[in-house]
């Protein structure tokens, strides 16, 4: 965990046929990272008092340059801009200062994916943590197909470079309004593959309620599912106890209190007390 004052170099901003409106921001930050598949950082514009906490950002892309001695890390967001924190990363213009805490959290589990196929499930601004996971599977030859659903096409974060990295025969899309694959939620795709399909092991972000139906069709079929939770987080890093969440234990309740920023955000699906 590094805090660092990072440079925005880009910031582009775009609004789905649904009305939702997104961010893609790309950073500069001096100076070594390393960062895993599923991590975080918490970000917000440097010097302001408002809004006074951070917001956590799944890493979308990195990009690390070691030259004369010096590196040079770029890394990339997608947020959707939804409340004050959000707004205020909206404003950001090149040369901007922004306050970037991280790599926080556990990272996705890619031992577990060795022999079998992996699916990896993302609902809108959910996709982003799973592009680095996808590179790193592609780069390992371990055979991914993606199910990427949204409200509409222009809610489908990061699908373009989805398809370039898997192929696009590899993609599969749902939107609610039909405007991109299939009509409806893209846990009914998901289904149909995995009817058809061997060892499959899951990997999922997104909304809860797509979450929630991710690790009932894993349970169904007894599938392995690893789940990128969303929470509200005031730290990141396990002071505020703002994002717990309750998770199977031995013990008279059933369950004990997790924290997802340093517990998580990766979990288990059949860890989960839901």
């Amino acid at each position: 965990m590094i805090e660092t004052i990072a440079i925005v170099e880009r910031n582009e901003i775009s609004e789905s046929a649904s009305g939702r409106r997104y961010g893609k921001l790309r950073l500069r930050i001096d100076g070594d990272q390393r960062i895993a598949a599923g991590q975080f950082a918490m970000l917000k514009p440097h010097a302001g008092f408002e809004p006074l906490l951070r917001r956590a950002m799944a890493y979308y892309k990195v990009d690390c340059q070691v030259g004369s001695g010096n590196a040079t890390v770029r890394v990339e967001f997608i947020y959707q801009i939804v409340g004050r924190g959000t707004e205020s990363l909206a404003r950001l213009t090149p040369g901007a200062e922004v306050e970037c805490l991280g790599p926080l959290g556990k990272s996705f589990d890619l031992a577990a994916a060795t022999d079998r196929e992996v699916a990896l499930v993302a609902g809108g601004a959910g996709s982003p943590a799973l592009y680095i996971l996808a590179t790193e599977l592609v780069r390992r030859q371990i055979p991914t197909r993606l199910f990427l659903g949204g409200a509409s096409r222009g809610d489908l974060c990061g699908l373009d470079d989805f398809r370039e990295l898997l192929g696009a025969d590899r993609v599969v899309t749902a939107t609610i309004d039909g405007s991109e694959g299939t009509t409806g939620f893209v846990t009914a795709p998901l289904e149909e593959y995995l009817d058809r399909a061997g060892e499959v092991l899951i990997y999922a972000c997104g909304p809860d309620p797509m979450l929630h139906r991710v690790a009932a069709i894993a349970a169904a079929r007894n599938l392995p599912a690893q789940l990128s939770l969303e929470a509200p987080m005031a730290c990141g890093f396990g002071i505020c106890v703002g994002c717990a969440v309750p998770v199977r234990h031995d013990c008279p309740e059933g369950f004990i209190y997790q924290k997802v920023c340093t517990d998580g955000p990766v979990f288990w699906s059949r860890d989960l007390a839901w």
